[in-house]
């Protein structure tokens, strides 16, 4: 409330600043110190300042100067800054979600996406690749089973295997129309369906209902940064969140992923971006709070030291829910994807 009392008596000065017209403005308008400013955006992107400042656009502005600008909070929407709002996703319907699948010709397309179709052409979109299928006769489909692992689900439910045995039908039966419900284990066929599984258990164990949008981003963010480090070596598991989770070492790809998986978990607007920096490929993520797009590297954030011989990792904020104007200083977006 310190804050609070500061900006009560400095109202006078607020209104020595600026005379701002109680005319309701659809774009950002020119303080009297210079800035530009436009507090409808600025209380229907932050009310948790609403829900102690009002919506007074004197009291507004006077947050933003006082305390906004250094939270990195934004002053205006931006071009493209406003993102919409993802439905939220239960944590039953996560893991539901981790055993589907693109499948066909004998191969299962991971996170596929089909992003062209005609008579005799396909093609599917997967984090990794982009797969060509032609000829006559393509048939793929999605089976929402096909990476549960049966004997798995057998093993870590014992109680249920003593009913079913291992047939894989009724035992995806049972979990999805009881199990999931029950916080019943399962695993994956792959090492990737096992990580998202992993991802879904970590992000429940670090965040709570309770904590803001940009509180369980924060936990997220340390938490990678604390728990694995990049790869010199560039392996090509490397750009996966199976080698971020199971290896403890990434790339910018395999941290971009990653994150973007914590975020769909979390139920928060995320894209992962690719584009150049430092002289070479990258990519990093975007993220909505409150309405907002703000932009996060991960990877940036964990940069390694060597220190008389001896590595050393640190944990930054230097890239942490940045502006589009900031991040675009050293980063230079080419395309913008939604993996998941």
């Amino acid at each position: 409330m310190k804050i609070r009392k500061l900006l009560l008596s400095l109202a006078a000065f607020a209104a020595a600043v600026f005379v701002y017209s109680n005319t309701a403005v659809a774009a950002p308008v020119q303080m009297a110190d210079g800035n530009l400013f436009d507090p409808e955006f600025y209380a229907a992107s932050y009310p948790d300042v609403v829900s102690i400042f009002g919506t007074d656009p004197n009291y507004l502005y006077l947050h933003y100067v006082v305390c906004g600008q250094a939270e990195g909070r934004l002053p205006y929407a931006s071009s493209g800054a406003v993102a919409a709002p993802a439905a939220p996703v239960g944590p039953a319907q996560l893991q539901l979600d981790v055993f589907s699948a693109l499948v066909g010709h004998g191969r299962v397309f991971e996170n596929g996406h089909i992003i062209a179709q005609s008579p005799g052409y396909m093609q599917i979109e997967t984090p990794e690749y982009v797969y060509t299928i032609s000829g006559n006769g393509i048939n793929v489909w999605k089976d929402e089973s096909v990476l549960f692992d049966a004997n798995a689900y057998a093993m870590l439910n014992p109680d249920i295997a003593a009913v079913y045995g291992t047939d894989k039908a009724a035992l995806w039966n049972q979990y999805k129309t009881q199990g999931v419900y029950q916080g019943r284990q399962a695993a994956g066929t792959t090492l990737n369906a096992n990580a998202k599984l992993l991802i879904i258990q970590v992000a429940q164990a670090i965040t709570t209902p309770g904590m803001t949008t940009e509180q369980k981003i924060r936990a997220v963010h340390d938490w990678m940064i604390n728990y694995a480090n990049y790869d010199t070596t560039y392996a090509d598991v490397s750009q996966t969140i199976e080698g971020f989770m199971y290896n403890r070492t990434a790339v910018c790809s395999g941290y971009a992923k990653t994150f973007e998986y914590f975020m769909t978990v979390l139920g928060i607007p995320c894209e992962t971006i690719t584009g150049y920096a430092d002289g070479g490929d990258h990519a990093w993520n975007r993220v909505a709070v409150n309405g907002v797009w703000l932009y996060i590297d991960t990877t940036w954030d964990d940069p390694i030291y060597t220190v008389n011989g001896v590595r050393r990792d640190k944990l930054s904020y230097s890239y942490y829910l940045i502006p589009e104007a900031r991040i675009n200083s050293d980063h230079y977006p080419a395309a913008y994807h939604d993996l998941f």
